[in-house]
């Protein structure tokens, strides 16, 4: 079982009359008759693209287990039946995500899926979570490139200092309204450190980064596993992040 801070989270979508569609890795619940039930075969498509992507990327073996997606038309819809109307959710001991799909906002793609398919190398600091999730899908939640708001948010004045994201809590104390900033710092480093260490590492990195542990025993397992200073990883990251 895994440790999930979910307070608001009920169950309510489970009665709840929906159509239901299946692939070979996915069941899919959408209301009858919404935008998702009508792009049904463009979201099969594309979220089987996407478990490849992460399957094949993260040399991950695929499971019998199918991922459980419910797709709700409003924010509204979706408080009222799981009790948050965040964009998209996955419960992890459920094998379940929970997502918008309208004309505005369409959570497909490899993001929530890659939270799901990772969970067999543990469930590390968010850091490293969300990082690997948006490296999955290559650009920020809200479609920009990661290095671009990066860049954008130093220029507004937006401190970077990853020792103190390094512990759960840390990451917990960012700002809602910067999301995108946080996601898209996460995305490039973890991108950074993928391509300059290495799968292998990286996946050593990922298990070793306890959530239960202190900001100064996971710096010191990142150091073990890279060989390198905090500092110096994240110098090497952001002359390339931040370079224009």
């Amino acid at each position: 079982m895994y440790e999930q801070n979910i307070p608001f989270y009920i169950d309510l979508f489970k009665k709840y009359d929906w159509s239901i569609y299946e692939t070979e890795h996915y069941v899919f619940r959408v209301q009858k008759g919404s935008l998702a039930e009508q792009d049904i075969e463009f979201i099969k498509n594309r979220q089987e693209s996407a478990y490849k992507k992460i399957v094949d990327t993260l040399k991950l073996t695929p499971t019998s287990k199918k991922i459980q997606y419910y797709f709700y038309p409003t924010q509204e819809l979706k408080a009222e039946l799981m009790g948050d109307g965040w964009y998209g959710q996955t419960i992890y001991n459920e094998y379940t995500i929970h997502a918008i799909y309208n004309s505005e906002d369409k959570v497909v793609g490899e993001h929530e899926d890659t939270h799901l398919l990772s969970l067999v190398w543990g469930l590390p600091i968010s850091l490293f979570q969300e990082g690997l999730a948006e490296a999955m899908v290559g650009r920020s939640m809200f479609g920009n490139n990661h290095n671009e708001i990066l860049r954008n948010g130093v220029s507004r004045g937006i401190k970077i200092d990853i020792k103190n994201l390094m512990s759960q809590q840390g990451w917990l104390d960012t700002p809602d309204d910067e999301a995108e900033f946080f996601y898209s710092l996460a995305g490039s480093l973890v991108s950074y450190i993928l391509l300059v260490f290495g799968l292998e590492n990286f996946r050593k990195l990922y298990s070793a980064m306890d959530r239960a542990n202190s900001t100064e025993k996971n710096i010191e397992l990142l150091e073990l596993i890279t060989g390198k200073t905090i500092n110096a990883v994240c110098d090497e990251w952001l002359k390339i992040a931040l370079k224009t």
